[in-house]
């Protein structure tokens, strides 16, 4: 009698375990997809700050008065015409660094930057916690986009939303066939960078390092372009500033990386007329 008691108990006490892992799981996916629900949403809001519109350039090109009084002609602006309310942006979220569009695979979010490179892992652009995150710049970096190698992170998410959409580089680097380009808008300036290289690293590696010297950029640079998924024909010997794009590959937990480099190309005036 005791003993079929105590199978008994090891039987509910088993379902009860059970239940409980139910339970949690159906909370856990719940909870996932209200996040995922959320971020959707608020990438919407702020993708209404963003519209096709006239740069202080106009496509036709332009004229200005220089200092001797006579007209000068303006080129038309090279990047894509988008308006954006960087004082909206700004007054949302101080830590608001610039407007990242990168147009072969449809990725286009505001930038900020934390006192770490935690907190925007697991917080959106209004500071809400989000499984999303945030697309951010390294903590040490500087704030100008003026540094040597400055890397911004984002998540790979499943929905391709944030830096999802990278991992199509891999089955089709003819993606960037027509445009191997990417825009970052600031409230003066629109830096244009042209991508020369993209492969695939350890969180660990030492392909995160930051420089200085023109010696270490030529070797950081000539590893990239040497190892590249995809032979890019870009010039570097003027050694321009380079921003590295790094997002997780593989599944969740993995120390895999996918980085692309974009050197910059172009840095144009930017302002709304």
């Amino acid at each position: 009698m005791k003993k079929n008691r105590m199978k008994m108990l090891q039987y509910v006490a088993g379902i009860l375990v059970l239940t409980a892992l139910v339970v949690f799981s159906g909370y856990k996916l719940i909870t996932s997809v209200i996040s995922d629900r959320r971020a959707e949403e608020e990438h919407q809001r702020l993708l209404n700050m963003v519209v096709a519109g006239q740069p202080q350039t106009s496509a036709e090109g332009s004229a200005e008065t220089d200092e001797s009084g006579e007209d000068v002609e303006l080129l038309p602006a090279q990047y894509p015409p988008l308006s954006i309310d960087m004082e909206a942006l700004r007054e949302m979220n101080g830590d608001f660094r610039g407007w990242f569009y990168f147009p072969a695979v449809e990725v286009s979010y505001p930038v900020v930057q934390g006192e770490d490179n935690e907190y925007y892992l697991k917080h959106s652009f209004e500071k809400e916690k989000s499984n999303s995150g945030s697309i951010f710049m390294d903590c040490g970096a500087s704030p100008d986009w003026s540094d040597r190698n400055t890397f911004v992170f984002g998540h790979n998410m499943r929905d391709g939303s944030m830096f999802g959409t990278f991992r199509e580089l891999v089955d089709d680097s003819s993606l960037l066939d027509a445009n191997p380009r990417f825009y970052i808008y600031t409230e003066d300036t629109v830096y244009t960078y042209e991508v020369f290289s993209y492969y695939m690293a350890r969180k660990d590696s030492n392909r995160y390092m930051v420089f200085s010297s023109d010696e270490n950029y030529d070797q950081y640079t000539g590893w990239a372009v040497e190892n590249s998924n995809y032979v890019f024909d870009v010039d570097l010997s003027g050694r321009p500033n380079i921003v590295s794009l790094s997002t997780c590959y593989g599944s969740a937990g993995t120390s895999r990386r996918l980085l692309i480099h974009g050197v910059l190309t172009l840095a144009e005036p930017y302002g709304i007329r």
